[in-house]
């Protein structure tokens, strides 16, 4: 077994680790909202508006009143650059008060997935299957990994809400891109909700945006229901960007319902 990942809760020390995959993570998602902000029917509104004042009111040649494309172009990729940037390092702060938020009281919790490999290797994670087990599971087999190199490769954490009641969010899911779809981003989704199970929650709440389509796709296959739709400003009503709003629901005060909740949860 020499390529395995292991889930388990937040240790002193992943900081780092966590800061560039979750920082990744964000960016990650960049193009995509450019591109979808460059294609909606906004932006070519802006784009005829301007030419046609510039053409109508100031009388410039129509090749003068076209550069209106590349500028409302590169001032669309700089806006959403600068809306990400604000983003990634808002959740620096998050990440570095890990330990204060998720991990200092019963109620909240950050996990990450580790990944053990041979330490001299040329091939992509890409190219392996990686057995994921728990950290109880890890401890249990005693496999042997001294000749093996270790990095995170996946992070999720659960927090008390102060909205919802007896209600938690599920925030910073993330998954190295080399080590996407290999059932890291499913396990570590169990963990949450069995989490919040244990710790007596009426319902898990996870927020996805419409260009991060495979994580919510995930998590309407693992039992999320879509519970509102919204958009989220990045230039008053100009640049929005929809927004998804999931909840696995948990029925409160039985014990049997919890069982049948994980049974049905289960990674497949």
């Amino acid at each position: 077994m020499s390529h395995i990942v292991v889930i388990r809760p937040y240790h002193p020390g992943d900081e780092m680790s966590c800061h560039e995959l979750i920082r990744s993570g964000i960016l990650s998602s960049m193009n995509s909202t450019f591109i979808g902000n460059v294609l909606k029917e906004v932006t070519f509104q802006i784009m005829i508006l301007l030419a046609a004042i510039m053409f109508i009111f100031f009388g410039m040649p129509i090749t003068i009143c076209l550069l209106v494309v590349p500028i409302v172009l590169l001032s669309t990729y700089v806006i959403t650059y600068v809306a990400f940037m604000a983003k990634a390092a808002e959740v620096d702060q998050e990440v570095s008060n890990i330990a204060r938020i998720y991990m200092s009281n019963a109620f909240s919790c950050f996990w990450v997935a580790e990944a053990y490999e041979p330490i001299f290797t040329t091939r992509s994670p890409s190219e392996f299957y990686y057995n994921i087990i728990t950290e109880k599971q890890f401890k249990e087999s005693k496999i042997d990994v001294s000749a093996q190199s270790k990095r995170i490769v996946g992070s999720i954490g659960l927090q008390k809400s102060h909205s919802l009641d007896k209600g938690a969010w599920i925030k910073r899911l993330c998954v190295h891109k080399n080590f996407q779809r290999k059932g890291i981003a499913s396990h570590l989704l169990k963990a949450a909700i069995d989490f919040a199970i244990e710790q007596g929650y009426s319902c898990a709440n996870i927020v996805a945006s419409e260009y991060t389509e495979g994580g919510r796709e995930l998590c309407l296959k693992k039992g999320f229901e879509l519970k509102m739709m919204y958009h989220q400003q990045i230039v008053g009503t100009l640049l929005t960007t929809l927004m998804y709003e999931l909840t696995y629901q948990i029925k409160p005060g039985d014990s049997n319902y919890a069982v049948l909740q994980k049974k049905r949860y289960s990674v497949r």
